[in-house]
């Protein structure tokens, strides 16, 4: 029997009829008109059987073909889609009980492209599962995170709250393996989603990249997370490339991941563990395994492979799926992607073996875009500009989509502008957070958005500092004030200036650039000399917005240098 692919459940408790302005604003069409023809009410999904790995805790998966009827029971959780919706008609109280609230599971890749994913373009790496959820839930063609790289981007993320509000402005560099950034991490005065899912009832796991913090007192367990597995600093090895069907590019990778402070070895919890296995496989499997342990109660499961991040490597199942890509970069990259999907796929299976799907949450995203500082061009943020580092939309606006069965419509597209703070708001009130705990957050509960109960867009601003760089979008425009130099560009796009201090003047002015994302998505014309109107007002909104802000916790010691709008600009990360 087959299901019409614009069909989308009901929305309780507004008597809306289907597809009506009930159930989606304006913002909202339809995602199968986009990918896919629809959905089959009886589909054939992988049994799972576990089996005992050799590595420490985790499940080897055999797969045996079963159908498996999909349910949409929304009356079984009205209360708790009325209040993650901000129904009048029922507030969802702190302490409901669990059976109300949906388990969570948050999957964050690490430099993944707009454009390195099926379902936002991409014709070269193959997603089918991280398509798959925006067939069966939300796709955002405008969402956001709040930096262009990966360590302040988890520091919003994880509190709600854009990081320069408290000074984590920049990377700490080197994986705090040397100097003072070994000190360095979230600050303790902030309170994490780990904390707030906790509070909640939940129990809260974090495997894979942490990147905020390898002091003790910033470790996970530490900050509202019950159980670790994964790595503290901001990158490691996959595998060494010495092993059978490893493959690295451009140069062999060892496995050796000892460093000052454990910041790239793998450890469970406060202990040192050998991983020899690929590790985007290794993440899956303990993500897979923390679902099968907790699936008697709510969880919050927090998956933050370091893929695609470089070094760039795979084994070669992966890499045999991509033998008509040209260039070994390329390919393994497209591998590598493939293996992350693979991962998504693995948990989704997980949740819905175990009866979960239909009450979890589940969202995807990217913490920045790709890089553009590759020896080749390995990835795509197309069809945007700029990349990882830049406040322009490649380095900004990343894959987001959030699935969530039995509490908002199915295969439908967002428009709006939504950002990865929102996340914060929106899990809290699904899992009965008061309003007080919610209060410190610069992001909104999405639910009600998506559902169509709220109209407009979630955010009359969105911004961006990486001081003294900054950017503001409202509605269909976007200002970026960037730092003029007098240092030209290489031949190498990306490469690192000297590692030093960079103060955060801008001792020969900045560039200011004005762009009509409605018209110009890729950000080729700036229209600041011709709309002096539009630059005034978010100017204005930009400084009010840096009023409380707090001065960087410390210094920039990254920088690069890139031609905009025909002038060399440098920016700070």
């Amino acid at each position: 029997m087959q299901r019409n692919r614009n069909w989308v459940p009901p929305c309780l408790p507004h008597g809306a009829s289907q597809g009506t302005q009930g159930c989606g604003a304006s913002a909202v069409a339809s995602w199968g008109d986009i990918i896919g023809d629809g959905r089959r009410d009886f589909e054939t999904y992988p049994k799972m059987q576990a089996k005992t790995s050799p590595f420490r805790g985790s499940l080897r998966r055999e797969r045996e073909g079963r159908p498996v009827k999909r349910q949409f029971r929304f009356e079984l959780i009205a209360v708790s889609l009325l209040a993650a919706a901000g129904c009048s008609e029922a507030e969802r109280q702190p302490g409901q009980s669990a059976a109300d609230q949906p388990n969570v599971v948050l999957i964050l890749a690490d430099d993944l492209g707009y454009g390195d994913v099926g379902g936002y373009g991409s014709d070269v790496a193959k997603t089918p599962n991280i398509d798959a959820l925006a067939i069966d839930g939300v796709r955002f063609t405008d969402g956001y995170v709040s930096a262009a790289v990966c360590s302040p981007t988890r520091a919003g993320l994880i509190t709600g709250r854009y990081q320069s509000r408290f000074g984590y402005e920049y990377n700490p560099t080197a994986n705090y393996a040397r100097g003072p950034d070994a000190t360095l991490g979230l600050p303790l005065d902030q309170r994490t989603l780990g904390n707030l899912m906790q509070d909640a009832g939940y129990a809260t796991g974090l495997v894979g990249k942490w990147h905020l913090g390898a002091m003790r007192e910033y470790h996970p367990l530490n900050r509202g997370f019950d159980e670790f597995f994964g790595l503290l600093g901001g990158g490691t090895s996959y595998i060494d490339s010495g092993q059978p069907g490893a493959v690295s590019w451009p140069s062999a990778v060892s496995g050796d991941r000892s460093s000052p402070l454990d910041a790239r070895e793998i450890m469970e919890g406060f202990e040192v563990v050998e991983v020899t296995e690929y590790l985007t496989d290794v993440f899956a499997e303990r993500a897979v395994d923390f679902i099968d342990r907790h699936a008697g109660k709510p969880f919050f499961l927090m998956l933050a492979p370091n893929a695609p991040h470089t070094p760039i490597q795979a084994t070669a199942r992966y890499v045999e799926r991509f033998q008509g890509i040209q260039g070994e970069g390329p390919r393994i990259f497209a591998a590598m992607v493939s293996a992350l999907d693979d991962a998504v796929g693995q948990v989704v299976e997980a949740l819905r073996i175990r009866g979960l799907e239909e009450n979890t949450i589940v969202v995807f995203l990217s913490d920045n875009g790709c890089i553009n500082y590759a020896r080749d061009t390995i990835c795509s943020n197309s069809p945007l500009s700029g990349a990882k580092r830049y406040h322009l939309e490649g380095g900004l606006r990343v894959p987001f989509i959030i699935k969530w069965p039995a509490g908002i419509p199915q295969g439908v597209t967002y428009t709006q502008p939504v950002i990865s703070l929102d996340l914060f708001a929106t899990f809290g009130a699904a899992a009965g957070a008061s309003a007080s705990e919610l209060a410190a957050s610069d992001g909104v509960n999405l639910i009600p958005h998506i559902r169509g109960d709220v109209q407009g867009p979630p955010h009359e601003f969105l911004f961006w500092r990486s001081a003294p760089n900054a950017a503001v979008r409202s509605g269909r425009w976007k200002l970026w004030k960037v730092d003029r130099t007098d240092v030209r560009p290489g031949s190498r796009t990306g490469a690192l200036l000297p590692e030093v201090e960079y103060p955060r003047t801008s001792p020969n002015g900045q560039l200011t650039v004005l762009y009509d994302l409605s018209e110009d998505i890729s950000e080729q014309a700036n229209l600041a000399d011709s709309h002096p109107e539009i630059v005034e007002r978010l100017e204005g909104a930009l400084g009010d917005w840096h009023s409380g802000l707090a001065e960087p916790m410390w210094s920039s010691r990254r920088s690069t240098v890139d031609r905009v709008d025909g002038q060399s600009v440098q920016l700070y990360f």
